[in-house]
């Protein structure tokens, strides 16, 4: 599981949880022992099917939605299925952070009021431009040291100014044309081309004219969604596209690279020991 889902300790009453998956078939996921008693789960890309209520009840959570869990008594368990050409980020709390968040910032949690306090609660909810813009800042910082849990907590809360209270005015001054969320979609659009496309993507202007954006547009509305520049996030892509192949043992280094459009393996060796911090080689043999 440690391959396509990252733990993030904030403190010991906040977690932040980074799933990625790229191979070819769901992948499921269960923390039984890390859960906390609230959570909230946000679907950046593709889509997750959650399990509750030991099974018997199942919730689909689709690209630019979240899920809310939320119960006073209980530790919830996550049991989910993280479907092909997915990602999603999930924040969990304990009742103690939210008291704190409660007293510190005063943000309002409807579902924490004195008459829904006591009662379980999952709610469903699309997400904004802006919540997907801080949802993904979080999920794209590497953490390398204190400040970097500094920044992600501070993410946190400004997202919640937003999730919480939506008559907060936008403050996206980097793309202001993201506030319109025909833009998004057509932004969501032009990543699927990419995906669909991925060794053979379409020049920046082609792909424009294909999603009817201007090119400006679709560059910083791009990167502000994602996270990273249009053919930044293609060599990301593929690059987690092959580790995943390689973690399925069926196929060779050369095979994987010029499966992942590389011309020679050796391109594809340096990239990846470029992002991952070892060759493809040794990450089989440490499988």
């Amino acid at each position: 599981m440690g391959d396509f889902f990252k733990e993030i300790e904030i403190d010991d009453q906040l977690m932040v949880l980074k799933t990625l998956n790229y191979a070819d078939k769901a992948i499921k996921l269960n923390t039984k022992k890390k859960a906390l008693h609230i959570q909230f789960h946000f679907t950046l890309e593709g889509a997750v099917s959650f399990h509750i209520i030991k099974g018997t009840h199942q919730l689909e959570i689709n690209e630019n939605k979240s899920l809310l869990f939320f119960n006073p008594k209980n530790i919830i368990p996550i049991d989910a299925y993280i479907a092909s050409q997915s990602k999603m980020l999930s924040l969990l709390f304990s009742l103690d952070a939210i008291h704190k968040l409660l007293d510190d910032f005063a943000i309002d949690f409807s579902f924490f009021r004195p008459d829904n306090k006591q009662k379980k609660l999952y709610a469903k909810k699309t997400l904004t431009a802006n919540e997907m813009i801080i949802l993904n800042q979080i999920y794209n910082r590497e953490i390398q040291n204190k400040f970097d849990l500094i920044y992600i907590k501070a993410k946190i809360l400004e997202f919640f100014t937003y999730y919480f209270d939506q008559s907060v005015p936008s403050k996206d001054q980097n793309c202001p044309k993201l506030k319109d969320e025909r833009v998004i979609e057509k932004i969501k659009k032009a990543k699927e081309i990419l995906v669909a496309n991925i060794n053979e993507p379409p020049a920046i202007e082609d792909l424009a004219t294909q999603v009817l954006l201007p090119v400006n547009v679709l560059k910083k509305g791009f990167k502000e969604i994602y996270g990273a520049p249009v053919y930044k996030y293609i060599l990301n892509y593929k690059l987690e596209l092959g580790r995943h192949l390689l973690m399925s043992r069926k196929y060779s280094v050369k095979e994987v690279s010029y499966q992942m459009g590389y011309s020679a393996p050796t391109h594809f060796v340096v990239a990846f020991k470029k992002k991952f911090g070892i060759t493809p080689k040794k990450y089989i043999q440490n499988l």
